[in-house]
């Protein structure tokens, strides 16, 4: 039987156990599926999960690696523990997060399963638009090793085709070839790259608060855990994330949620409103403590909040 890895960190799943099921021997989470329900009490270990998703190196320099597990063992285990310490922060405050968290939402945006149907779009998109880079990789990739390899190209017209490794690849490019998502080994190396632009790159520039919802009131988890909007959309690109609007949306727990923005000026928000921003970019489902905060974000699902509805 093919191992299951999952694509939203199990420890972080069980950061949206139901309150009434902690003390119990096998504690759950309510799942609701896309559009509409059902609702169903789940085990955090069922949640998330695809047959070897992860098993390959990604752009790792050792080959005979896996992310699956470089992840468990260089990037969950840190994350655990600056999670424990953002928690702690008072409601809407703000400042530097640890290093280990800005690795995991970088990890946690790029890597779940939602986003390679969205890197398959971002891919046809740039070159119908002829999108160009508007500055330089980070540093970090710019000095990586290249690891050259056949790939399996997408173009819109023309289908699939796998190309040789000393292929011209640029000029493949030019011609409207982009990385077929579908294939495992192109989407763990995107995920690499996408990860560490996040984690050096993106969220860096934002301005960082942690948000807290009042006695008896909880934050959902989507399978797309790390989401964004920019200019009332919910599939924009990360590079569209530099435009002043944007702003970015991490649950971390139940009563724990990270907000990414441009600027400090006050927003008003309840959490039934990020709930259902959170559900209008999941794929398949989220996950939430209760039946009914779940329901709730199923139900008034909507893909963004005016700035002037906002506050911390």
């Amino acid at each position: 039987m093919s191992a299951q890895h999952h694509y939203i960190s199990k420890f972080h799943l069980k950061q949206f156990l139901d309150p009434d099921s902690l003390s119990l021997k096998d504690p759950w989470l309510w799942q609701g599926f896309i559009p509409d329900g059902p609702v169903r009490r789940r085990a955090p270990k069922n949640v998330a999960t695809i047959s070897l998703m992860f098993e390959g190196p990604g752009c790792l320099a050792d080959r005979g690696a896996t992310l699956e597990t470089f992840l468990a063992n260089e990037v969950e285990g840190p994350a655990a523990a600056a999670m424990r310490e953002i928690s702690r922060w008072p409601p809407g405050s703000g400042g530097e997060f640890p290093p280990a968290l800005f690795r995991y939402l970088g990890w946690a945006a790029a890597r779940s399963l939602p986003m390679q149907g969205l890197e398959e779009s971002w891919g046809k998109g740039a070159h119908s638009h002829n999108w160009k880079p508007v500055e330089a990789p980070p540093a970090g990739l710019l000095n990586a090793t290249e690891i050259r390899r056949d790939v399996r190209m997408l173009h819109q017209s023309l289908g699939r085709r796998l190309f040789p490794a000393d292929s011209d690849f640029e000029q493949a490019a030019r011609d409207g070839w982009f990385p077929d998502m579908s294939d495992r080994t192109n989407f763990l190396e995107s995920v690499h790259i996408q990860a560490y632009y996040f984690q050096a790159r993106i969220f860096p520039r934002l301005k960082w608060f942690v948000l807290h919802p009042p006695q008896g009131e909880f934050f959902v988890i989507a399978d797309r855990p790390v989401g964004w909007v920019v200019e009332g959309s919910i599939g924009a690109p990360p590079s569209a994330l530099r435009h002043p609007s944007a702003y970015v949306l991490a649950s971390l727990s139940k009563t724990l949620l990270l907000l990414g923005r441009h600027t400090s000026e006050p927003w008003a928000v309840t959490p039934a409103q990020l709930n259902a921003v959170m559900a209008s970019w999941a794929q398949a489902w989220i996950a939430g403590p209760t039946e009914a905060t779940v329901r709730s974000a199923l139900e008034n699902s909507q893909p963004s909040l005016a700035p002037s509805r906002l506050v911390h």
